[in-house]
């Protein structure tokens, strides 16, 4: 019998040994291969091909449908709809299975011992079979578990609520930077063939003066301050060239389309329209008030604390369990083979009532406290971002009116140098130096209109206007054609471009 035991104990410890040793092992080469080749389909797969030149508005869907940051915001809300699903089902009480099988080596078995006499009073005997199988099924509810997981169910109820909150702000990033990066690409196809034109000119004519510096048909000196002033012009080509190319890639990468991928940009024909604010400073903070998604997010996270105020004093009272069960067992010993039971028991931690229960609903009501206080500093931050939105427009439209001058300005000077060239009155490197900045005050010009856009467009994101309705799915937008449908204020009016009216159908929702 010792030796059956060693025995058993040995083979015990080899199989928890065996099941206790988990070796790390690197991912190689060919892992992470399948993984790039994977990743790399998954990013850029079922995307529609850009066929031609890129609006706005195509670039609106674009960056709402295939955007990754976006998408992850989607995933999140899925997981937590998941995450409130299964905490609904924590309400339900349990219904348990249980069925096993008993074997034993010899018969259980005992005597009895008079507690008069201290004799025995019966001799050894079982009511036990070696061997017997048991079924049992049991529902148990507890009243204090139903609530406290109905209360949890909310917090998750409101967890998806602040998920959506995030995707919404994440929506509303992206469209901004869309904003940004289109219209800084507009700039940039409107004058890259420019800048690389002039660009040659300008190489060319420093090859031309090396030349002449080498033949000794120029003064030493004056050739190398021409060929100065040559790269000086060429070094500020060369970043104005770096900037334009950026701006086109930094939009390409926002709307998904994979590195290098070539493509051009619808220019709008009214881009040089200044857009309008026709709403006062006063309304655009009621409606950051309103709509902006941090502010509802602490508005869902203080529901959460106050609700989690109500499970710690839920959590102080008695706890009553209620259970119903069906039980069968094959030992043959039994007179009653089948059975069926119910209970009623009622638990409480009366130490928890105390000391525990009370200092955690302390607790709970100091996040209460805290969220007021933290929805407050955020509520002067937005209103904050508001104004300065609002002003950094107004001042962007007095900088694209100055630009615009300036542009205007270097343009007729650059007309009076050409003429002076051809009367021979100036040099082909004062030519060259005249369009450099002209193409320069035009390319700040450009820019100087973007950012009145980007402007423009961070007022909406600042008070967390939505640019398309609620009820459009990600699945509808899928073209232009589709989302400017959306963004035409003639046929939606809940759409850009027309903020007054925007305004009346947020009230209406209040």
């Amino acid at each position: 019998m010792k030796v059956k035991l060693i025995l058993m104990g040995l083979l015990l410890g080899f199989f928890v040994g065996g099941c206790t040793t988990v070796k790390v092992a690197q991912l190689t080469d060919e892992e992470i291969q399948e993984r790039i080749e994977q990743d790399l389909v998954n990013m850029f797969e079922a995307q529609e091909p850009v066929i031609k030149p890129i609006t706005l508005q195509e670039a609106i869907a674009r960056v709402l449908k295939y955007n990754l940051d976006r998408r992850v915001k989607l995933m999140e809300i899925a997981v937590s709809q998941r995450i409130h699903e299964l905490t609904n089902y924590n309400m339900l009480p349990m219904l348990a299975l249980d069925a096993g099988y008993n074997s034993r080596s010899n018969y259980s078995g005992g005597s009895s011992q008079s507690l008069l006499t201290g004799r025995e009073s019966l001799e050894a005997s079982t009511s036990q079979e070696r061997q017997y199988h048991t079924v049992a099924l049991n529902l148990v509810w507890n009243v204090l578990d139903f609530g406290i997981s109905h209360i949890s169910a909310k917090q998750k109820a409101n967890d998806v609520m602040i998920a959506r909150e995030r995707l919404r702000r994440v929506s509303q990033n992206v469209i901004r930077d869309v904003h940004d990066a289109f219209w800084r690409a507009v700039a940039a196809q409107k004058l890259l063939e420019s800048v690389n034109s002039l660009l040659k000119e300008a190489q060319l004519a420093r090859e031309n003066s090396r030349i002449l510096e080498k033949q000794r048909l120029q003064n030493p000196e004056i050739a190398l301050n021409y060929q100065k002033r040559l790269l000086g012009t060429v070094r500020q080509l060369l970043n104005l060239q770096e900037g334009l190319i950026l701006a086109k890639e930094q939009l390409a990468a926002l709307i998904n389309l994979p590195p290098g991928t070539r493509y051009k940009i619808a220019i709008p024909d009214d881009d040089d329209k200044l857009p309008e604010l026709a709403v006062s400073l006063k309304e655009l903070e009621r409606l950051t008030l309103i709509q902006q998604p941090e502010l509802l997010s602490e508005d869902y996270t203080q529901r959460i604390n106050k609700l989690e105020v109500k499970k710690a004093f839920l959590r102080m009272f008695p706890g009553l369990e209620i259970s119903f069960g069906a039980e069968t067992n094959s030992n043959k010993f039994l007179y009653n083979k089948d059975w069926l039971h119910a209970g009623l028991r009622v638990t409480w931690n009366l130490l928890n009532v105390f000391t525990g229960g009370p200092a955690a609903k302390r607790e709970a009501e100091s996040h209460v406290v805290l969220s007021n206080h933290r929805r407050m500093a955020l509520t002067m931050a937005v209103l904050t971002q508001t104004w300065l939105s609002h002003k950094r427009f107004l001042l962007s439209v007095e900088d694209f009116k100055l630009a615009e001058e300036l542009y205007s300005v270097n343009r007729k000077l650059n007309e009076l140098t050409e003429k002076a060239q051809k009367a021979r009155v100036r040099s082909q490197l004062d030519v060259i130096f005249m369009r450099t900045q002209t193409l320069m005050a035009r390319m700040v010009r450009e820019n100087s209109y973007a950012e009145v856009r980007a402007a423009f467009a961070q007022v909406y994101h600042s008070i967390g206007l939505d640019l398309l309705p609620e009820n459009l799915t990600i699945h509808e937008i899928m073209t232009s054609d589709e989302t400017e449908k959306y963004m035409d204020p003639a046929d939606n009016p809940t759409l850009i471009e027309d903020l007054p009216t925007l305004i009346k159908e947020i009230d209406k929702k209040r």
